[in-house]
Parts: C-alpha cells; sequence; structure tokens
C-alpha cells in the first residue's frame, strides 16, 4: 500500500470538456478506482499545473500507472509520483535506513519452540479482542501434507494473519514464515521491542523483502522450503481495496513449481469489515477461514497456468461472497 501524487495540466480539449460539464473534473477518479486505488482527495490549482490528486493504492499500481497516464493523454498532460506521509518519513531519517535479516536461525528447534510459547501474546490475544466468532473449516486437508507447502489467502486486513493462524496445525504454525517490508519491519535502531528485527524473525516467524528486489526476494523462501519449512503468501501482494480479488502475483507458482510442493489456498471472510484498508479503528466482528483443496501441480505446469489455477480456486468462493455475503464462503452454504 502506497500513496501517489497525480498531476495534470489540461489541454485545450480537456479544459473545453470541464465547460461543457464541470464533472469532467472528476472522471479521473473511475480510472484511479479500477486499479483497486482509492482516492483521497482533490484539488484544482492555480498555477503551472491544473489539478492535483491524491492516490491511496496498492504496490501493483506502480505496474498500472502508465496505463492510467495514457488514458489521460488525449485531455492532459500528467505526472504520477510516490509519496510518502511526513510522520514516516522523519521516523525513518531519525532511525536511518538500515535493515536486518534474514535470519537463518529461524528455522531452529529452540526457535520453534520460542514460536510455540509466545503464540497466545502474538496472536491469540489479538483474536480474542477482535474475533466474536472465528469460524475454521477444512482443516483436516492438512493431514495428507507430509512435507513443506505454501499457504496463501486472500488479503483485506491487518489481521488477516491472526485469523489464517488457526486453521493452521500446530506443526505448520510453529514452523511457518512469511515475507514482510523490510523498510518498515526489519529496520535496525527501533525503539519498541516488537518492532526490532529479531522479534519479527523470532516470534512472527517473519523475514525482510526488499521492495523492488526482483527474482531475489525468492532466495530465502526458496531456502525455507529446502529446510522443510512452510510459507504463508498474499498472492495479491497488498491488501485488496475493491470488491474483487486483485490480481494475482507469480511468485508462489514460481516457488511452489521449482521446489514440487503444493499450495494450500485458504479463503477468509469478514476481515474487511474489522479494519478496512486505510482505517486505523478497528471494529469487533465475526471472521471466518475456510480451508480449500490443496493444489498438486503435475510436472510441465505453467507458471501463468499455474497463477491461474491458485486464483480461480480463491475466486470461485469469493464470487459466491460477492452475491451472498461472507456466510456464502461456507463449504456447506446452499443457496436459498
Amino acid at each position: 500500500m502506497g500513496h501517489y501524487v497525480l498531476l495534470m495540466k489540461y489541454h485545450s480539449e480537456g479544459l473545453e470538456a470541464t465547460k461543457q460539464n464541470p464533472d469532467f473534473l472528476t472522471g479521473v477518479h473511475s480510472g484511479i478506482e479500477r486499479w483497486e486505488a482509492k482516492v483521497l482527495s482533490s484539488f484544482h490549482l492555480l498555477g503551472e499545473w491544473d489539478q492535483c490528486t491524491i492516490i491511496d493504492a496498492p504496490d501493483n499500481f506502480k505496474a498500472y500507472r502508465a496505463t492510467l497516464a495514457q488514458e489521460l493523454s488525449t485531455t492532459a498532460d500528467t505526472q504520477i509520483m510516490p509519496a510518502i506521509d511526513l510522520p514516516l518519513f522523519q521516523r525513518l531519517i531519525s532511525q536511518g535506513a538500515e535493515t536486518a535479516g534474514p535470519a537463518r536461525w529461524q528455522t531452529r528447534w529452540w526457535a520453534r519452540l520460542a514460536r510455540l510459547l509466545m503464540y497466545d501474546y502474538a496472536h491469540g490475544r489479538w483474536a480474542r479482542r477482535y474475533f466474536t466468532e472465528h469460524i475454521v473449516t477444512g482443516k483436516d486437508k492438512f493431514k495428507g501434507i507430509t512435507g513443506p507447502c505454501i499457504v496463501v489467502a486472500n488479503h483485506a486486513s491487518h489481521y488477516d494473519q491472526y485469523c489464517l493462524m488457526k486453521a493452521l496445525p500446530w506443526r505448520l504454525r510453529t514452523n511457518l514464515f512469511f515475507g514482510a517490508a523490510a523498510d518498515r519491519w526489519f529496520l535496525k535502531g527501533r525503539k519498541e521491542v516488537t518492532l526490532r528485527p529479531w522479534y519479527q524473525s523470532l516470534v512472527m516467524g517473519a523475514y525482510p523483502i526488499q521492495r523492488g528486489g526482483g527474482s531475489r526476494t525468492l532466495d530465502h523462501p526458496k531456502w525455507l522450503l529446502d529446510r522443510g519449512a512452510n510459507l504463508m503468501l498474499f498472492p495479491e501482494g497488498t491488501r485488496s481495496r475493491g470488491r474483487h480479488l486483485s490480481r494475482f502475483k507469480h511468485g508462489v507458482s514460481l516457488l511452489a513449481l521449482e521446489k514440487g510442493v503444493p499450495v494450500v489456498p485458504v479463503y477468509m471472510a469478514g476481515l474487511k469489515k474489522i479494519r478496512p484498508p486505510g482505517e486505523r479503528k478497528a471494529t469487533p466482528g465475526p471472521v471466518a477461514a475456510h480451508v480449500l483443496d490443496p493444489i498438486h501441480f503435475e510436472p510441465g505446469t505453467s507458471v501463468p497456468d499455474a497463477t491461474n489455477r491458485i486464483f480461480h480456486a480463491m475466486q470461485a468462493v469469493h464470487e459466491r461472497v460477492l452475491a451472498h455475503g461472507d456466510a456464502a464462503a461456507h463449504p456447506d452454504w446452499r443457496q436459498p
């Protein structure tokens, strides 16, 4: 998730369209929302540029901003710039930008024991505080998986991880790892204990991901799978902001195909209502985690085909939820 500043300077055609219909000025909003982004505010400028729009968008918006600029080029010159909120920037400057990790000792027996002992503090207490009901179905589907696997889920809230963990057997919970932004969760010099790199590595099971790191971001996950560890990944890459699932990235498929491990989709419902993206206040409510059938890929499966197969497994449940509500995610749900 990130902020972007869109500057627009209208051509003569755009200015004429504005005179004929003032609503034309907000027409850019619909184009932005197609990419699962949210318009925070818009301003008319009295200067070199005519309009400024502040956008809150997922990371994959970077891949689409050139397309958006092209769409608008017939009526305006555009400039789209990534931004960072000032308090966070001040904090980063004061703390420095040096990061730590990944910690190879994460897979040691004593680290797994520490995660078991700290589980309630790291996960359980938050689930009790914010989940008025916590339904889990399909946990038995992990019984047929004896080696490492990749657990994937839809991503809607900061509380997704707390909901997902309860759907996993204990042998996975203590040997489960997920990627977290290095410049947010693995900065050296943090004062808060829970934000220090060693805490994230030991208690939370996180490892650092460098933004824009390319294929190198898969090196540590591959190392973890080789040592029998399990991964938890959100193939959308960031929290979805619209009603529909965001496009799945290929990282999960690349890992699963290269290492020959199954992918276990888990569909979670109710999380977005508790704390939607962009909101700071959480409202307690019911949640559910439904484990779907594990996906085993045949030799020779292409990366795009594997990604599509994972996406469609999740999409089938998501379409029911869109049409009939969160209860429709339950495997025993039947249309009235």
